[in-house]
């Protein structure tokens, strides 16, 4: 046999206690701690009774699903020594506040999970004072927990209290600037105190670590709208539209609102009239955030064929940028698709609409002045006229828009009787 080069067994042993060798129940421990965070928990209670942790032994029972056998070794322990950590325990197993009570009592109010517990207990009891008050408590004690700082914001917030919520999720970001829901809840502080200037930062943060959150681009939205900022408005709005296409129904993300589209459309408008008698500088970029917000009303009318304002405001935009031949086709959609909705004849604010859209239509084709314009518009209001009378013989109740439409088509008629 080939002997190891090694030092013989006599020279190796007088050097064993200069080894740094971990005790034996640090070992134990170690081997427990690991049985729990694999979830191997009654293994893990059984290690950790060999060594007398009986903090662990009661928790791993707890997480078994061995409720009785854990009061049983709280009492015993509590018995021998009264200790915060066993009361807070038996309050847990057993769901006595008194037990947390006097787990603060016995450690002189310095045992920051009793009044944590104390507080959820509240919390689920819908008493939010006593929880806002009890967390306050845990969170003099333990200042760097911040799910206890998030859970205490959102209590702040319920209770209108926005001082101390807006303290909660500052802490929390400052703790875990990774923490998206804490920004966006920093934001929801900030448009409440009307201050969107210094809500637009936060939902940026919010957006960078989870940009699923259709809540999110929805303030986002609102707060691009209240400090002009109309291109990332527009993005807002595509990313809204693309987490309705990605997510099932029942996730319940609105449609987009047409007051926000409306005032996207008004907005970028606005802007590009500016820019026109400013610098030319100032023209290209106001001249792309109008394409953008084109881009934007197709998109939104090719994926509802329900929703007439979006010609509407497709119609406005281009009469507002001088390409007037573009204005008639739009308005043209927009009647076409206040007319498949069943029943406009009948709805007030439809009927309205399209008296309007009507109006328009027909205004454009008398610039025109042609025989074969006017005589368009003449069969135009004539069924539009129709269809509200027979609605309104029915009701037995003449809609004022009829008397409207009456005078548009004397007016047409007259016209066509010029040429």
């Amino acid at each position: 046999a080939i002997e190891e080069d090694s030092a013989p067994i006599q020279d190796r042993l007088k050097n064993l206690h200069s080894i740094v060798y971990p005790p034996r129940w640090a070992m134990i421990q170690e081997i427990a701690d690991r049985y729990e965070s694999l979830g191997i928990v009654t293994s893990a209670a059984e290690l950790y009774t060999e060594i007398e942790l009986w903090d662990d032994v009661v928790d791993c029972y707890t997480r078994a699903g061995k409720r009785q056998k854990a009061e049983q070794i709280v009492r015993v322990q509590l018995s021998k020594n009264e200790t915060p950590r066993m009361w807070t325990a038996l309050g847990d197993l057993t769901g006595d506040i008194q037990y947390y009570d006097k787990a603060i009592e016995v450690s002189n109010r310095r045992f920051a999970r009793a009044f944590i517990a104390l507080a959820q207990h509240y919390f689920d009891k819908k008493d939010l004072r006593k929880a806002w008050s009890n967390y306050e408590e845990a969170l003099h004690l333990r200042p760097l927990v911040p799910h206890i700082w998030f859970r205490y914001g959102t209590i702040c917030m319920q209770l209108e209290e926005w001082d101390s919520a807006f303290r909660a999720f500052s802490e929390v970001v400052r703790q875990e600037p990774e923490e998206a829901e804490a920004w966006a809840n920093v934001a929801a502080i900030h448009m409440h105190n009307k201050n969107p200037a210094e809500a637009y930062p936060a939902l940026n943060e919010s957006l960078k670590y989870n940009r699923a959150n259709w809540r999110v681009w929805t303030s986002k939205l609102y707060t691009c709208l209240d400090l002009e900022k109309y291109d990332e408005a527009i993005q807002a709005c595509n990313s809204i539209l693309d987490l309705r296409l990605a997510k099932a129904q029942s996730d319940g993300i609105p449609p987009l609102e047409e007051k926000c589209v409306r005032a996207i459309v008004g907005g970028a408008v606005r802007k590009f009239e500016d820019s026109r008698k400013g610098p030319s500088a100032s023209l290209e970029p106001s001249r792309r955030t109008l394409l953008r917000v084109h881009a934007l009303l197709d998109r939104i009318g090719a994926s509802s064929t329900t929703m007439p304002w979006v010609f509407e405001s497709l119609a406005y935009l281009h009469d507002q940028v001088g390409a007037d031949e573009k204005v008639l086709e739009y308005l043209m959609q927009e009647y076409r698709t206040i007319q498949a909705v069943q029943g406009w004849e009948c709805d007030l604010d439809l009927r309205k609409k399209m008296y309007d859209v009507v109006s328009h239509i027909v205004s454009i084709r008398q610039q025109e002045g042609s025989r074969d314009s006017l005589a368009k518009s003449r069969m135009l209001v004539r069924a539009i006229k129709k269809k509200v009378e027979d609605a309104a013989l029915d009701a037995q109740t003449i809609p004022k828009e009829v008397e409207g439409l009456e005078e548009l088509l004397t007016d047409v008629e007259n016209k066509l009787n010029e040429l």
